[in-house]
């Protein structure tokens, strides 16, 4: 393979334009790219800087299935994806969502899907397979579909599924993101292994953390990749990098200091003796007790597939106990539909696309005001455009935006129903620093004002700040208390 195997000269790109008749707005300026076989670089960028559309490039996906206008020179193997896209084992490409690239039935059968289409021979596929769900920790849920896993499942089983097909370059567009810190081990080790076997690695993040893989990092800004520098001589750039969001100010930290304020003495949420199974499907969730007072913040840690997804979509009626009892606001859950629940409990999906749906980005923000027949629909909608940096954008449709401009969306929109409970599942997922200043301010907002906030996390800095913490360990309690006190017993698994 070319020596340079990852070869970019003078590109430029811009997609379609939104409108007939409009001009395309270029993402890219001449930007230059060299990754060395064996090499590994990590393309810093804030949210919208066209990280993703760079690996979609080097994957020969756009424009040849996006649209748009490319100029300049794109080369992986020496081979020009202008005039033809990758060999099929060449490149591996991990999506930012990697939900979006399982299909099958069973987690084993996704793995072995891209080996059969290759024609590999059956005698050679099972032993595969089984190495591939042993080094990403899928053994244990090897049967069960892609669709019922937790979203770091997910994504360790999309990068087994490169893996069992051994390509020779990995295109891994946020492959951290929600991952918990074990399952993080595990890939930093798969591809810490994979890059000393000579494979090449180019990854996106719009978090400026030391890597534990990388060769070098290189910013994208502007339309162009800066010189790739270390981690270190990056993070000396501190002030550089708050500038260009991508590192969360001080200042947005400190406004989240735990509360003096005492939770009230009503209950938000009290679950009595909760269990929990999927439809043919084992228990996720084992007799739980829970109560959380009215006006305190918890912050919700464990494992990938320790049930915490499961648990909080009980709370505004996506989900009803198998057993057990369930009571919002002091109100028997089972009793209460959707819509009334919805009054009561804002929810954040873990997936930002799960809940995005209206043609423009004002229109998200208004539909589940004027669903729930709710007061100043404009001034809501305006305020909550203003508080996340949308009224640019106010009129895209939100199907078109960047992950981290998705999320500020749905924040927005429940920033506008104002419920006196929060719901927020793995929020900070594929926030750049301005992302994180934006949520963590908000947060600080509601939880001045008294608003019960529930956070599924797997960041323990901002487990941290939380009044209390409960760990979830295989669908129980596993602790539950002042964060100090639970932290220190999971710093090491959590």
């Amino acid at each position: 393979m070319d020596k340079k195997t990852i070869s970019v000269e003078q590109l430029t790109f811009a997609y379609p334009p939104l409108v007939v008749g409009g001009t395309p707005e270029p993402l890219f300026h001449g930007l230059e790219l060299t990754v060395a076989a064996g090499q590994s670089l990590a393309v810093v960028g804030r949210s919208g800087s066209g990280k993703s559309t760079l690996t979609h490039i080097l994957a020969g996906l756009a424009p040849r299935y996006t649209g748009g206008e490319l100029t300049g020179e794109v080369r992986i193997g020496g081979r020009d994806l202008a005039a033809e896209p990758p060999a099929p084992t060449a490149v591996g490409v991990l999506f930012q969502d990697a939900a979006t690239q399982l299909f099958t039935s069973a987690v084993e059968d996704e793995v072995a899907w891209g080996l059969e289409a290759l024609g590999t021979a059956p005698t050679e596929i099972g032993p595969v397979v089984m190495d591939a769900l042993r080094k990403f920790g899928l053994l244990e849920v090897s049967k069960r579909p892609p669709w019922a896993l937790s979203g770091g499942q997910q994504k360790r089983l999309a990068l087994a599924s490169l893996w069992a097909l051994r390509p020779r370059v990995w295109l891994l567009d946020e492959p951290l993101g929600g991952l918990d810190p074990a399952g993080r081990v595990e890939v930093l080790a798969a591809l810490t292994q994979l890059r000393q076997e000579g494979v090449t690695q180019l990854f996106t993040t719009a978090r400026v953390t030391r890597g534990s893989w990388e060769d070098s990092a290189a910013l994208l800004t502007g339309g162009a990749l800066t010189a790739p520098a270390t981690w270190d001589s990056l993070h000396a750039q501190h002030a550089r990098l708050v500038a260009a969001g991508l590192l969360c100010p001080a200042a947005s930290w400190a406004r989240l200091e735990r509360s003096a304020r005492a939770p009230g003495s009503r209950l938000a949420l009290e679950a009595r003796h909760l269990r929990y199974a999927y439809p043919d499907g084992p228990a996720v969730l084992h007799g739980l007790d829970l109560r959380i007072p009215q006006g305190q913040f918890v912050a919700v840690i464990g494992p990938n597939g320790a049930g915490k997804s499961t648990l909080i979509r009980h709370f505004n009626g996506l989900l009803r106990p198998t057993s057990g009892s369930l009571q919002v606001m002091e109100r028997k859950s089972r009793g209460l539909s959707v819509g009334e629940l919805a009054r009561q409990v804002g929810f954040l999906f873990q997936r930002p696309e799960q809940q995005l749906f209206a043609t423009t980005v004002r229109e998200e923000l208004a539909y589940g005001v004027r669903q729930l027949r709710l007061s100043n629909v404009e001034k809501r909608v305006e305020r909550s455009l203003a508080r996340f940096g949308l009224s640019e954008i106010a009129g895209r449709p939100p199907a078109i935006l960047s992950y981290g401009s998705q999320r500020a969306v749905t924040l927005a929109a429940l920033a506008a129903l104002e419920t006196p409970i929060l719901v927020l599942d793995e929020p900070t997922v594929g926030l750049d620093g301005r992302g994180w200043a934006q949520l963590l301010e908000w947060v600080a907002e509601r939880r001045a004002a008294g608003t019960t906030i529930i956070v599924v996390t797997h960041e323990l800095a901002l487990a941290a700040r939380a009044d209390r913490v409960l760990a979830l360990r295989a669908g129980r309690i596993a602790a539950d208390g002042p964060p100090d006190a639970v932290l220190s017993q999971f710093v090491g698994e959590e």
